[in-house]
C-alpha cells in the first residue's frame, strides 16, 4: 500500500491523493503505458460493509454502461483486492469541480445554460438506460480540461420505484433532492433527477444550494422542511432571464407530476432560453431508439414529443456513379467532444480529379411539406427547428393563516404570479376533512377569510390555476384557531 491507503496497482504509479467521500478515498495516478493521468477511487476499510462493497461494484458496471457518452465520467476498470477492498480506474478531470468553481467565481448565463443541456444529455441518457442517478449535485460534476462537464459518483444509482419497494434506506445529498425523495414517498425517479438538475443549476447561478439561507441554520433538518413547503426563490440576478428563472422553477416543483417529464424536456426549455437570449442552440446528445447510435438531438416544435425529432440520413449513390474513394478516419475525444454528423466526399476522376459532396437528406417526422434544407460544404449538417415552447407553471403556493375576533384569515404567495391567476381554496374544520371539502374559487385577491366560532380551528390549502387550465402544486395545509 502507499500512502496508507491507496494500493499498489500493476501499471499505475501513485502521485497524490486528490479527494475523500463518505466511503472511498479518490488519489491521481500516472499510467505508465499508454502514459497519461488517471483518477483511482479506492474502498475504505473502515466501516465497509457487504451493501457498500456492493454498491461500490454496482457503480463500477453502471459507469462501465454509459462509459461512451461524452458528458458521463468514463471507468477504464475496476478490481477487488484480496483483502476485501476494490477500486475503479477512471478518467482524470482537473480541479476545481463546479461547487468549487460555483464557490469562487459567477459562472455566466451562457455557460450555465450550456453545461445544463450537456447533463440533461447524460441524464437522460442514463433513465434510457434504466438507470436513476439519484445524487446529481454540483459536487458530482467534473469538468474536463476542455471545459466539458462529465456527471460522475453513481454509487447510489439504481432503477427507481417507490419506497416501499426497497430494503435499505438510500443516502441522498439533501440540498439538491427532490423533496418525495427526502420525505420517503419515492426512491428515486426521472423526475426526482430532473429536480435535482434543476437544483444544480440554480447552485451554479447563485454559488449555494436554493434553499439554503445565508448566516442561517442550514443544517439537514433544517433544510427539509424548506424544500417540501417553501417556493422556489429567484436567483437574484440581474442577468437571469425570466423565462429561466421560471424553467428552474418548474424543474423544482413540489409535486413531480408539475416537473418536465424527462431529462430531454427540460434540455429542450434550456434551449428555448439559449435561442431568446439568441445564444448557440447547444446540441442534446442521447443514444437513439436502439440503444446504438449517437444523435443529436435539437428542440423539438410545439406539440412535439421525444418520437418526433429531425433525424439523418445519407442519399444512396446512383448505380452508375463512380465508386468512392475510402476516406480517412476522423479522431476524437469522445470523452470531450459530443458525436457529429456529417456526410461524405466522393472523388471520381472526371477529366482530372473533381470533388464531389454527397448530398444529404435532412427532414423533420410529420412535416413532409417543408423543404429539405442544402447541406453545407464539407458534410455537415445544419438544422433548424421552431423553438420549444416554455409551459410558465406556477410554483407551489405558500399559505399563511392569521387569528382574528371570530374569523382567520388565510394569504398566500407564490413564484411566477401572472395576471390572471385565479385560486381554489378548501376549508375545512379539520386537515382530514380538507379532501372532501368544496372549493371556493378566489380572483383578484391572495387572501380569504374565513368566519368561525372563538376557539375553534379552521384549516386550509390553496392552488394556483390559471385560465389555460395549468394549476399548481396544492400548498401545504394550513390550520389556525379563531380568537
Amino acid at each position: 500500500m502507499i500512502d496508507g491507503s491507496a494500493p499498489d496497482i500493476p501499471g499505475l504509479e501513485f502521485v497524490r491523493p486528490l479527494g475523500s467521500g463518505g466511503y472511498a478515498d479518490v488519489y491521481l495516478y500516472e499510467q505508465q503505458s499508454p502514459r497519461m493521468n488517471v483518477a483511482v477511487k479506492v474502498l475504505k476499510r473502515q466501516g465497509l460493509t457487504a451493501a457498500i462493497r456492493r454498491q461500490f461494484v454496482d457503480e463500477a458496471t453502471t459507469m462501465a454502461q454509459l462509459a461512451d457518452h461524452p458528458y458521463i465520467v468514463q471507468v477504464f476498470r475496476s478490481e477487488q483486492t484480496g483483502d476485501g477492498g476494490a477500486y475503479l480506474v477512471m478518467k482524470y478531470y482537473p480541479p476545481p469541480n463546479l461547487a468549487q468553481r460555483a464557490k469562487a467565481e459567477r459562472l455566466g448565463v451562457e455557460e450555465v445554460l450550456r453545461t445544463g443541456i450537456q447533463l440533461a444529455s447524460a441524464v437522460e441518457t442514463a433513465h434510457r438506460a434504466g438507470i436513476i442517478h439519484r445524487d446529481i449535485k454540483p459536487a458530482n460534476v467534473l469538468v474536463s480540461q476542455y471545459g466539458q462537464p462529465g456527471l460522475t459518483d453513481f454509487g447510489i444509482a439504481g432503477r427507481g420505484g417507490h419506497a416501499e419497494d426497497v430494503d435499505e434506506d438510500v443516502g441522498v445529498s439533501v440540498p439538491w433532492s427532490a423533496p418525495e425523495v427526502l420525505y420517503g414517498q419515492s426512491n428515486g425517479d426521472a423526475r426526482s433527477d430532473v429536480y435535482s438538475l434543476g437544483a444544480t443549476l440554480w447552485h451554479l447561478l447563485v454559488g449555494r444550494s436554493p434553499f439554503e439561507q445565508p448566516g442561517g441554520d442550514n443544517s439537514a433538518y433544517a433544510l427539509m422542511p424548506r424544500i417540501r413547503a417553501t417556493p422556489v426563490p429567484t436567483t437574484g440576478r440581474a442577468d437571469v432571464p425570466l423565462s429561466l428563472e421560471r424553467l428552474l422553477a418548474h424543474a423544482m416543483a413540489k409535486s413531480p407530476e408539475a416537473r418536465p417529464r424527462t431529462a430531454l424536456e427540460l434540455a429542450r426549455g434550456l434551449q428555448a432560453v439559449e435561442r431568446e437570449q439568441r445564444l448557440a442552440t447547444t446540441p442534446v446528445v442521447v443514444l437513439d431508439e436502439t440503444g446504438n447510435t449517437a444523435v443529436s438531438e435539437l428542440p423539438a416544435g410545439r406539440g412535439a414529443d421525444d418520437a418526433d425529432r429531425t433525424s439523418v440520413r445519407a442519399v444512396a449513390l446512383p448505380a452508375a456513379a463512380p465508386a468512392p474513394a475510402p476516406a480517412g478516419p476522423a479522431e476524437e475525444d469522445a470523452a470531450d467532444q459530443p458525436p457529429t454528423i456529417s456526410g461524405g466526399v466522393v472523388l471520381g476522376v472526371l477529366a482530372g480529379l473533381v470533388a464531389v459532396t454527397v448530398a444529404v437528406v435532412v427532414w423533420a417526422v410529420g412535416r413532409g411539406e417543408e423543404e429539405p434544407p442544402p447541406a453545407p460544404a464539407q458534410g455537415t449538417v445544419t438544422r433548424t427547428a421552431p423553438p420549444s415552447r416554455v409551459v410558465d407553471y406556477p410554483e407551489q403556493p405558500a399559505i399563511d393563516a392569521r387569528a382574528a375576533a371570530g374569523a382567520v384569515t388565510f394569504s398566500w404567495n407564490y413564484v411566477g404570479a401572472e395576471s390572471g391567476d385565479f385560486y381554489q381554496l378548501r376549508v375545512g374544520d379539520s386537515e382530514a376533512e380538507l379532501a372532501g371539502a368544496e372549493v371556493v374559487t378566489v380572483r383578484d385577491d391572495s387572501s380569504y377569510r374565513v368566519r368561525a366560532a372563538p376557539g375553534s380551528t379552521v384549516c386550509a390549502q390553496v392552488t394556483v390555476s390559471r385560465e389555460s387550465g395549468i394549476t399548481s402544486p396544492r400548498s401545504p395545509i394550513r390550520c389556525e384557531a379563531a380568537r
